[in-house]
């Protein structure tokens, strides 16, 4: 994987869960709870390789009926404890100090999750970073969920640029097959963390010198 760098770069993209907060929700008793409805509601068995691959199955049925009421459940259980998010404090910090790290005031910041949309915006709020991103896709707004790149290529064309000038953060495998699907840099939170971190050590060594 290439070295991190935002030279040239001017939309920075971020997962949600586990990239900039770590949600607290049960997901065994939600994929179990899908799971169950599946089966009663066609009277066969959603693999439940992944949540996203269960609700792929009712995109093939054309059932937006079914499928909306499946949102509404996960947007239920990913809220239950929305108060107990743990803040990613560097991704936090990165976000509230973007100058410090060479980037320009127009650098837009934009969200691709799997989480719905209300777990998103809910999470942000709380974090008090919601007004730094003026543009969300969540769990609702495709229907072609991560590794497919239909989300990132969505930002992509809602902010009119080249992939060159966009960057993704996120913190799993999928994340990464996303944005190499979508041709655009993909960076594992990690690589953000450990950036943030070296820069302030370099920060705090300046101030005792």
């Amino acid at each position: 994987m290439n070295k991190l760098s935002f030279k040239g770069k001017n939309i920075i993209v971020f997962d949600l869960d586990g990239t900039i907060v770590r949600l607290s929700v049960d997901w065994m008793s939600l994929k179990e709870k899908l799971y169950n409805d599946y089966k009663k509601i066609y009277s066969e068995n959603c693999s439940f390789e992944s949540i996203s691959t269960c609700l792929s199955k009712l995109v093939e049925k054309g059932d937006e009926e079914v499928l909306g009421n499946f949102f509404e459940i996960i947007r239920q259980y990913e809220l239950v404890n929305i108060y107990d998010n743990q803040p990613i404090k560097e991704t936090i910090f990165f976000i509230n100090n973007l100058e410090i790290f060479g980037l320009d005031k127009s650098v837009k910041l934009a969200i691709l999750s799997l989480n719905t949309r209300k777990t998103i915006v809910t999470s942000l709020k709380l974090a008090n970073i919601s007004y730094k991103f003026d543009y969300i896709i969540g769990r609702e707004d495709v229907r072609n969920w991560k590794p497919d790149p239909e989300g990132l290529l969505r930002i992509q064309d809602f902010y009119k640029v080249k992939k060159e000038e966009m960057i993704y953060f996120g913190d799993l495998k999928k994340d990464i097959l996303t944005g190499k699907s979508a041709g655009i840099d993909v960076f594992l939170i990690e690589d953000l963390i450990n950036f943030v971190n070296k820069k302030k050590e370099n920060l705090e060594f300046k101030n005792t010198t």
